[in-house]
């Protein structure tokens, strides 16, 4: 799945409204609701699930999971209420930088007692080397530099004994046409329209999400492709 040179934009690494800290704790919420909403139907979700059910699904042991970057926490709690239909044991801790997001995320997770909510910086995770079975992200490794992106891949290694699995936008022409012409039609918040379409330009191509796990010596790992316009990096230990 590299993308031929026509269909390439430049890389950018500008702050996204949500990260600079704009809007109220309400459009906070919003955004986040809106944004699981495209994550959902459009791919999001399948592209990070359909390598972590399988694992789940054989394991006889209760499993630890580590989500990066969790958000309002609505994949924890999607994988949370798999886990419950399939007598899969086990715990989720979701970890975000922002006090607001995890407000948000509290409220989404509230009936769910096998999800806790750690605030920390994704880049100085306070585990244990092969503290967790899974360490796993969903559109969140776009929103830190190449080198920084390394670096958090490297630490998510460490913390898991067992895999990363970690899912995220393929910046593209044609996925930014996409999102600037399908947006006015499904997307209402203004936030979410902003950055939707930041987090497309900051987003890595395949080639060089490989080339990110190579550099953070992650021998064994593989990136698969996901339709539309999705990719899913996956690195067994």
């Amino acid at each position: 799945m590299n993308l031929p040179a026509w269909l390439d934009i430049p890389r950018v690494d500008d702050p996204e409204l949500l990260d600079l800290g704009h809007g109220s704790q309400v459009d906070v919420a919003q955004n986040l609701a809106e944004m699981w909403r495209l994550n959902r139907y459009f791919g999001g979700l399948s592209a990070l699930t359909d390598h972590v059910y399988p694992i789940l699904a054989q394991s006889s042991e209760p499993i630890s999971i580590l989500d990066l970057g969790t958000g309002g926490a609505e994949i924890p709690a999607a994988v949370a209420r798999w886990m419950s239909q399939h007598a899969v044991k086990g715990r989720i801790i979701g970890v975000d930088w922002a006090a607001r997001n995890l407000l948000a995320a509290g409220q989404n997770v509230a009936s769910l007692p096998e999800i806790s909510l750690l605030q920390t910086d994704a880049m100085r995770l306070p585990f244990a080397a092969n503290s967790v079975d899974l360490t796993m992200s969903s559109l969140f490794l776009h929103h830190f530099t190449r080198e920084q992106a390394v670096d958090l891949l490297r630490g998510a290694f460490d913390c898991a004994r067992r895999a990363i699995i970690m899912s995220d936008l393929v910046r593209g022409r044609l996925p930014l046409l996409a999102f600037q012409y399908g947006a006015p039609l499904i997307v209402r918040h203004h936030m979410t329209r902003s950055d939707g379409k930041l987090s497309i330009r900051r987003g890595f191509t395949p080639a060089e999400l490989r080339e990110l796990a190579t550099d953070a010596g992650l021998t064994n790992a593989r990136v698969y492709p996901h339709h539309p316009f999705r990719m899913t990096l996956v690195a067994y230990k």
